[in-house]
């Protein structure tokens, strides 16, 4: 059975995508809970970017810690349901893919900073909530909410326009775009620091985008999906 060594911290983030990729592609996880949140792994000294996810693979001792370069290994390395049939596919794939990268890394991680009060400017990069000078906390509520807004609606707009999204992103089968996707639309639907999101929007942030809803709904009947994430969304933070 393929097995991997995977670092992480106790949040959804970047890394419950790749615990769902392994439990459809038959991928045993040892889950590592990375400092400052656990002990088991330290990214400053043991992470060569010094990040998390870190994964490492027993078949040959491969190291990544990347988490697109993770999730693109082990559906090609292990193939399974979320392995590209060709590489158009994984291309189309690849294309949404980078939507939640983008999403995350412009939305949900500079709310993370405002929920867990990371506001020093320059602590991990140059972002709308480092170097607000006025406005404050409000403030950077605000606009992200707007760039939440934005954001999805090019992509409601876009898949609303194509053919393929049906019942997936791009078309009959799920795929690894779809389970990332669907990890970040649960998130600020139900973790408890996105309330924030939430109040913002009157509710539930993706009321007003129903293609990507409709498709994070399909993603979330797959059995392997409901076992691997079971009360995940709920009990985590962020």
């Amino acid at each position: 059975m393929a097995e991997i060594d995977l670092a992480y911290l106790p949040i959804v983030g970047r890394g419950e995508q790749i615990n769902i990729i392994c439990s459809m592609h038959g991928i045993k996880v040892n889950a590592m809970m990375s400092k400052p949140m656990g002990e088991d792994f330290d990214k400053d000294t043991e992470a060569a970017f010094g990040t998390v996810p870190w994964m490492r693979d027993h078949a040959n001792g491969l190291e990544l810690n990347d988490s697109m370069a993770i999730v693109q290994y082990l559906v090609a390395k292990y193939e399974g349901p979320l392995t590209p049939k060709d590489p158009e596919e994984a291309a189309r794939i690849g294309n949404y893919w980078a939507w939640s990268q983008d999403y995350y890394s412009f939305v949900l991680s500079p709310f993370h900073d405002i929920i867990t009060g990371h506001n020093e400017p320059f602590w991990r990069n140059l972002r709308l909530t480092d170097t607000l000078a006025e406005g404050g906390k409000e403030t950077g509520i605000k606009n992200l909410t707007t760039l939440h807004n934005n954001r999805s609606n090019l992509l409601e707009r876009h898949l609303s326009s194509s053919s393929d999204a049906k019942p997936f992103l791009t078309g009959s089968k799920c795929s690894y775009a779809d389970i990332f996707l669907y990890t970040c639309v649960r998130t600020v639907q139900e973790t408890g620091g996105f309330g924030i999101l939430r109040e913002e929007t009157g509710g539930d942030p993706f009321k007003n985008y129903p293609v990507i809803s409709s498709i994070c709904d399909e993603v979330g009947k797959i059995q392997t999906v409901i076992d691997t994430v079971g009360t995940k969304f709920s009990d985590c933070p962020i």
